[in-house]
């Protein structure tokens, strides 16, 4: 296997599954170029639509009113979080009233489910609102929760490649038979300041001093030289001013909460950690566990275990359970081998690695010696990830597929570049699929 960029070896992701080169080029120059399609547990798609059609029709909830309205939310230029707060506080609701089944890049044209008590529906169908169009509202007894959706479809633009058309073709093309080491992206923590999953790490060992300087004295090459002096200058002794304050970007809206609460209390970083939102903070622990997870996988197959065929010691975890809730998981043990074999071949389960948390549980096998190794490593242990008294931080873990497969793939070339088309289960990146035909910074994916 092929060694990765520097930058995704710091995070973890340290081989690609493949060995032919890549083609170059460069993701999301215009959000037309990125599209994302929900696909429904009935594997139905929502589909993106043009954005020119007449949106002057009244919409009504269909169905038999009930206690949630269900709806299609087609956004641009937008986070999933973005929506749902734009949405939350525009019909003047809590924020936890509006759900979705899962998160949907911002440098994108995308189109998910999400819902709201039904009471909201009349007018959140009125609402006219800037790269938002909501449609399809259905009444539902239940609201939709993380993980009802069976995955995402895929319509990619790749610009600017190196490679002629019929060369990208092929590199793409061989993508359909192969087998994926399925990592968590590097969006996940960051590709210009790749350091989520380090404030993450401190949020677990409780030592807040070190998260509030990881989150606001990292800098990158990719920050304004004022900005980065700044963060020198926050670093001697964690102590900001107003003027600092004002030097930071707009966009780092919870960074700039933290700092002034420091203003207020300094020296106090716990109480300056919980102006951050607690989804932020759960997404940050989530973040280092995803580094861990990441190490682990790259060890496993250096270690020579398979990704695609169990072995005794191996987890497995149910393919296409689109409920909320912990997987449907199973061990391998040696009377039970040539069944789950069977069972990973016929794609009613797949091979999954620990995403580790105060639940994991470890045999005494070789997968769990690498676990423990790795956690050895960092420093941490499980029990690290029990913390009830700030229930953002209070991480179970779980499993993740430990690989993918793209068996639709449709690549296409155009004027532009390559199109590629293809579906994948929820909990898996496109930009891993675009990182190994790419193979070039991951600056280009982003």
């Amino acid at each position: 296997m092929v060694d990765a960029h520097p930058l995704e070896k710091a995070l973890g992701m340290e081989l690609y599954s493949t060995d032919f080169p890549g083609i170059g080029g460069r993701l999301k120059i215009r959000f037309e170029d990125f599209v994302v399609e929900e696909i429904s547990a009935d594997r139905k798609a929502l589909v993106v639509h043009d954005w020119s059609e007449s949106t002057e029709t009244p919409q009504t909830a269909k169905g038999e009113s009930n206690r949630f309205a269900t709806f299609t939310v087609q956004k641009m230029g937008l986070s999933t979080m973005d929506v749902a707060n734009i949405i939350a506080a525009t019909l003047k609701i809590s924020r936890t009233h509006v759900t979705y089944a899962g998160l949907k890049d911002k440098r994108a044209i995308t189109a998910q489910s999400m819902s709201v008590p039904s009471k909201s529906v009349e007018s959140l169908l009125k609402l006219e609102l800037s790269r938002i169009a909501i449609r399809d509202a259905n009444y539902t007894r239940h609201p939709v929760h993380i993980g009802d959706l069976w995955g995402n479809r895929f319509t990619i633009l790749i610009k600017n490649i190196t490679s002629d058309c019929d060369s990208a073709l092929e590199v793409a093309g061989q993508l359909r038979e192969r087998t994926l080491l399925n990592y968590f992206g590097v969006q996940r923590f960051g590709v210009t300041r790749p350091n989520t999953h380090l404030v993450g790490k401190a949020l677990i060992k409780r030592d807040f001093e070190d998260a509030v300087r990881v989150m606001l004295c990292t800098t990158s090459e990719y920050e304004s030289e004022e900005l980065t002096n700044i963060r020198l200058q926050i670093s001697e002794n964690l102590t900001p001013t107003e003027q600092m304050i004002e030097s930071f970007p707009e966009d780092m809206g919870y960074e700039k909460a933290v700092m002034r609460e420091l203003i207020k209390h300094p020296g106090d970083f716990e109480r300056a950690i919980t102006k951050i939102p607690p989804r932020v903070m759960t997404l940050q622990v989530h973040s280092f566990q995803s580094y861990i997870f990441n190490r682990l996988l790259t060890e496993r197959v250096r270690l020579g275990l398979s990704v695609d065929n169990p072995e005794v010691g191996d987890f497995l975890i149910k393919l296409d359970e689109t409920h909320s809730g912990r997987d449907t998981w199973l061990y391998v043990t040696e009377s039970s081998l040539e069944e789950r074999q069977r069972q990973v071949e016929t794609e009613e389960y797949g091979i999954a690695l620990p995403i580790p948390g105060y639940s994991t549980r470890l045999p005494s096998v070789k997968q769990s010696d690498l676990v423990k190794q790795i956690m050895k490593d960092e420093d941490v242990r499980l029990a690290d990830f029990r913390n009830p008294k700030m229930r953002p931080l209070d991480s179970p873990g779980g499993f993740h597929l430990a690989s993918i497969k793209i068996p639709d793939l449709d690549v296409s070339c155009c004027d532009e570049g390559l199109q590629a088309r293809f579906s994948l289960r929820k909990g898996s990146y496109a930009t891993i699929v675009m990182r190994e035909i790419m193979k070039n910074h991951p600056i280009n994916r982003v």
